[in-house]
């Protein structure tokens, strides 16, 4: 491991240790620091400041475990695992979203929106539906979980990390069928 990537886990580390104590929005730089045993000089090489270390979290920690090798038939896993890997760390994502949530949700609604925009050409096999309604049915899905998700985390994690995946792979073969049925009628009413 490179003396960078230990240096940026330390102000991890640092930063985790300190949400128990205190709220995200008051802890400083310079309590980061002093948490690790490094100078304010080393934070600012590795981070501009405590949002960019928070997103270097939430990324390597989380996002980059379901980005990797994700696929509309694994999708349902892979947030399985990032909701495990948040339930695990739980005072920290807790904290820090209920803080400021938008980090975190540019990252997944990344993801999911990618996810569901290649699904939905996967299942588009006639090229049929217009982009413009391709990327309108990725954002509402991606929003659609991202929603849950936040308020999963707004909610202090109550409901089991398998439940809501679940839920969430019930619901999109349902959309699915309801998309190819929707599909089926179309052309019975050009027939």
């Amino acid at each position: 491991m490179s003396d960078s990537i230990i240096t940026k886990k330390a102000l991890a580390n640092a930063l985790k240790d300190l949400i128990s104590t205190k709220s995200f929005d008051k802890i400083s730089i310079s309590d980061i620091t002093k948490a690790c045993g490094l100078n304010r000089q080393t934070f600012y090489y590795h981070f501009q400041d405590k949002y960019e270390l928070l997103t270097w979290i939430y990324y390597t920690e989380g996002f980059a475990f379901v980005v990797d090798g994700i696929t509309f038939e694994n999708w349902d896993q892979k947030i399985l695992l990032l909701l495990d890997i948040m339930k695990k760390d739980q005072l920290f994502y807790c904290h820090t979203i209920k803080n400021d949530s938008q980090y975190f949700m540019d990252y997944l609604l990344e993801i999911t929106c990618a996810l569901f925009n290649e699904a939905i050409n996967a299942l588009d096999i006639h090229q049929k539906i217009p982009e413009d309604q391709k990327q309108f049915f990725s954002e509402f899905y991606a929003y659609g979980i991202c929603g849950v998700i936040l308020s999963w985390v707004k909610g202090n994690m109550k409901q089991p990390p398998e439940e809501i995946a679940k839920n969430f792979k019930k619901l999109a073969k349902h959309s699915e069928q309801l998309g190819y049925n929707f599909y089926l009628k179309e052309h019975e009413d050009f027939s």
